[in-house]
């Protein structure tokens, strides 16, 4: 198969990938009204750290599994196995997790501030099904089965709404906080369920197939991949929580947990290429390309992610009115720094290219760690002065570390201009900056954003006639 037929169907599985979290991102926008509704700020910001619990619990239990399916599809044959491990493996640490909750579930609540420990039960289905179904799901992924994923996405978000309108209504008297969890992980599992059913019929023919080594592989490329999983989760959660815990304001996590739901606008673009951009580079290592071609099809995506940044970061007050009113304003302030930090987040991505391309995840694992440790320090100086605000700067700072390094540590298997993404990144950060303006002159920022990413747009068009590094 050719570069161009790579090409086309990395477009293909973005473009479908990219559906599938446009439904996920417009279920949690879709919430997001409900939540201005029916919750406080203060019950927002439980809501952010139970979902901030959930997320951990999930990096815990996927094993690294994602990652690690997608590159053995390609090399062992035992396709029914593959499909069966990474469907039970994660039950193992899910269990243990409920354990743990049973035994110091109210401790943990405690320490988060939960008002009610029966919610990490809510908290931990919702983690254990995420897990499951990510493990599950990369085999159909690995399998190029993106206008699937994209149905299952859909039909998965159109549950979680009618779910969450059916229960906030008063259906089983559910209280609203449950009612935002169940109306999650219902859905996620039973997604979980239809991928099951769905690959162990496709891979039929593959059910006698035999790979001694396939657990040992799994496990020896998805592991390393945890620490950055959980890392991550720290990147994401930590704030949140570290709000919850340490600052007087409770409404300050509230603030924040609102302006992180706004920013997920830019994750259908961010998430849907990442999954499509795995299955692609795998595929060019294994059947061949230029490096040239993937660099410039990187900067397309970074420059399109900065540029949907920068727009959300200067409409964040107009955003923040039209969605939850005057109530939330003080988001307003939060919702650049989040935006600038998904975008630095999309950069970390494609980071990650060059480790995973030579299989030392290793590097990913301990970049995201060290970027954990910063965000957590920056947390702890930030919070008690600049609340909600300074959370988001922390994480921004972090992710723009991330990023960094691993561009520059795998700059000699992915050569991609290194000045280009500098420049990128600074362009994310000075938006939040310039958030503060008046709408005139933002209006006239985000016309100039928008010239300046169609020239770069362009010219990596021109340069990708010829064959040679980006």
């Amino acid at each position: 198969m050719g570069i161009d037929s790579f090409r086309r169907d990395l477009g293909m599985e973005s473009l479908l990938y990219a559906g599938a979290m446009v439904v996920s991102g417009l279920v949690q926008l879709a919430f997001l009204p409900f939540v201005s509704a029916w919750l406080s700020p203060a019950e927002a910001g439980e809501l952010g750290v139970l979902t901030a619990i959930s997320e951990a619990v999930a990096a815990v239990s996927v094993l690294g599994l994602p990652s690690a399916v997608i590159m053995a599809w390609h090399e062992s044959p035992a396709k029914r196995r593959i499909v069966i491990l990474a469907s039970v493996l994660p039950l193992v640490p899910g269990l243990v997790c409920v354990v743990l909750t049973a035994l110091f579930g109210e401790g943990i609540a405690g320490l988060f501030r939960v008002s009610d420990p029966g919610l990490l039960f809510h908290a931990l289905a919702l983690g254990c099904g995420a897990a499951l179904f990510q493990a599950a799901s990369a085999a159909a992924r690995a399998r190029g089965m993106a206008v699937f994923f994209f149905l299952l996405q859909l039909c998965r978000g159109l549950a979680g709404v009618g779910l969450l309108l059916l229960l906030v209504s008063g259906f089983g008297n559910v209280p609203p906080l449950e009612a935002f969890l169940a109306a999650r992980w219902i859905p996620t599992l039973a997604a979980f369920g239809a991928v099951v059913l769905v690959m162990f019929g496709k891979t039929a023919r593959d059910s006698g197939a035999r790979d001694p080594r396939l657990l040992s592989r799994l496990l020896a490329f998805g592991l390393p991949l945890m620490p950055a999983g959980l890392a991550m989760i720290v990147l994401s959660g930590a704030d949140v929580v570290m709000l919850r815990t340490i600052c007087t304001d409770l409404d300050q996590s509230g603030y924040y947990e609102w302006a992180s739901r706004a920013a997920l606008v830019l994750s259908p673009v961010t998430l849907g290429f990442g999954m499509a951009w795995q299955r692609y580079i795998f595929r060019k290592k294994k059947e061949g390309g230029t490096l040239g071609e993937m660099g410039r099809t990187a900067l397309v995506f970074m420059t399109c992610v900065v540029w949907a940044a920068v727009v959300l970061a200067l409409g964040s007050s107009e955003v923040t009115e039209a969605v939850g009113g005057s109530r939330w304003l003080p988001a307003a302030r939060v919702l650049p720094w989040i935006a600038a930090s998904g975008a630095l987040y999309a950069l970390f991505i494609i980071s990650q290219t060059g480790p995973m391309l030579t299989g030392q995840t290793r590097y990913i694992g301990g970049m995201t760690f060290f970027g954990a440790i910063l965000n957590i320090g920056f947390n702890l100086r930030l919070i008690p002065t600049a609340g909600a605000v300074g959370a988001a700067f922390a994480t921004m700072a972090a992710n723009m570390f991330m990023g960094m390094s691993l561009f520059w540590l795998g700059r000699r298997v992915f050569p991609v201009s290194f000045p280009a993404v500098l420049i990128l990144m600074v362009s994310s950060v000075a938006a939040g900056a310039l958030s503060g303006f008046g709408a005139g002159i933002r209006s006239v920022l985000v016309l100039v954003a928008t010239g300046i990413a169609a020239l770069v747009l362009l010219g990596l068009r021109i340069a990708g006639r010829e064959d040679g590094p980006a």
